[in-house]
């Protein structure tokens, strides 16, 4: 009986070499290339999270330098020497006489105690 003529030109005379080492370099390049995208993903990520944070810190600064003017503002309206004399006036406050101002001298610094051993 005579075999089919497909068949004989699918059939190879000769086993196929191994491929083994191949796909094991394939795997091997795969692995390394999946790293190396995996790092630079991760590394990208890094720096937008950054990016982000730097931003959210520079808009608190922003925030708090405005804070600081508004307070700063405030108080040099509080101690303004024209609106505590005119609050001062309204309680029925008047300057003191300068005959009844007087300066006292502190009193001097206690003499430090020595303990004998």
């Amino acid at each position: 009986m005579m075999k089919p003529r497909v068949y004989r030109l699918f059939r190879t005379a000769s086993t196929a070499p191994s491929s083994r080492r191949t796909i094991t370099v394939m795997v091997l390049v795969a692995t390394i290339a999946t790293g190396l995208a995996v790092m630079r993903v991760r590394s990208r990520h890094e720096v937008v999270r950054l990016g982000y944070q730097l931003s959210k810190a520079n808009e608190e600064a922003r925030h708090l330098r405005e804070a600081e003017r508004k307070l700063e503002l405030e108080r040099a309206t509080l101690t303004n020497p024209a609106r505590i004399n005119t609050l001062a006036a309204a309680m029925g406050m008047v300057p003191a006489p300068a005959a009844s101002i007087r300066l006292l001298q502190p009193d001097p610094p206690p003499e430090p105690v020595v303990m004998n051993p």
